[in-house]
């Protein structure tokens, strides 16, 4: 023990350290919260996996109330049935899906056939389809995929240069898919184009688009005027509050002369209605 400057030893004070406290312990999660987290995780994927996965085919599953042609089963009560193709049908033997659908009971009357896009495309099978369709027999009708990030009067004009529409012929069809910037800018410049064509052809075209898409951006009364061509997949009868001429009920028929699935469609109405939806 050391000594002071005085020869007196000192003493040290022993300075006591604070024991370590331990670590509480960790929280441990309940068995039965834990099974309410797992089955809450498993509920939102069931509901997630119906909607997105399951709800829009199971319509496929049901007992079919029609006649069961062209691979899928047709509505029933309509006097005319058709189909809708462009490029992506590769190529087609017009002779063979007029012949073939004759032969069925169920013969296609119609075909709605892909003429431009936006301002400068122009399906590569457009002439030889429209020129073939019409040879066939069947009833024509021309559509543009309107492109609303793109001048409605260039899109006008390039379908214009393009399509020749002759006596016989149905109504030009524009298929609106897409919103763009806004509903409002697309309502807007929707209408131009449509009054371009209006102008040139001497008649109203025809508005093709989902019942979803219609409601959300284009139900407003400015197109209340127009045809209109409804697309709505697997249900009894199109989800719609308006008045509709076409409906295109699936995207998966098979029709012989077409390599591939197609769109297939009905037309609601009369001979006469029919008729009046063609260029005099």
């Amino acid at each position: 023990m050391p000594a002071n400057s005085k020869g007196k030893k000192t003493t040290r004070k022993r300075v006591s350290v604070p024991k370590k406290k331990g670590r509480k312990p960790s929280y441990v999660m309940p068995d039965w919260l834990h099974w309410l987290i797992t089955a809450a995780i498993l509920v939102v994927i069931s509901v997630a996996a119906y909607h997105f996965l399951l709800r829009p085919y199971i319509f496929r599953l049901k007992p079919c109330q029609g006649a069961r042609e062209y691979g899928v089963c047709l509505p029933s009560g309509f006097l005319y049935y058709g189909i809708d193709v462009s490029h992506h049908q590769g190529k087609i033997d017009w002779e063979r899906v007029v012949d073939s659908s004759v032969e069925n009971g169920y013969p296609i009357k119609f075909v709605i056939i892909k003429a431009t896009e936006s301002d400068t495309f122009t399906d590569p099978d457009y002439s030889d389809n429209i020129s073939d369709a019409r040879k066939a027999g069947l009833v024509c009708g021309v559509y543009h995929f309107y492109d609303p990030s793109t001048s409605p009067q260039r899109q006008a004009q390039h379908f214009i240069n393009t399509v020749k529409l002759k006596k016989g012929d149905l109504v030009p069809v524009i298929d609106v898919e897409r919103t763009g910037r806004s509903s409002a800018d697309l309502r807007r410049d929707l209408l131009i184009f449509i009054k371009e064509l209006e102008l040139n052809y001497g008649v109203k075209p025809m508005i093709y688009a989902s019942a979803k898409f219609h409601r959300r951006n284009l139900g407003s009364p400015e197109f209340d005027a127009y045809p209109f061509w409804v697309a709505h997949y697997y249900v009894a009868r199109p989800v719609t509050d308006r008045q509709w001429r076409f409906w295109q009920f699936t995207d998966h028929s098979s029709v012989e002369g077409i390599g591939g699935y197609t769109d297939f469609n009905v037309f609601r109405g009369s001979e006469a209605d029919f008729d009046s939806l063609r260029i005099k």
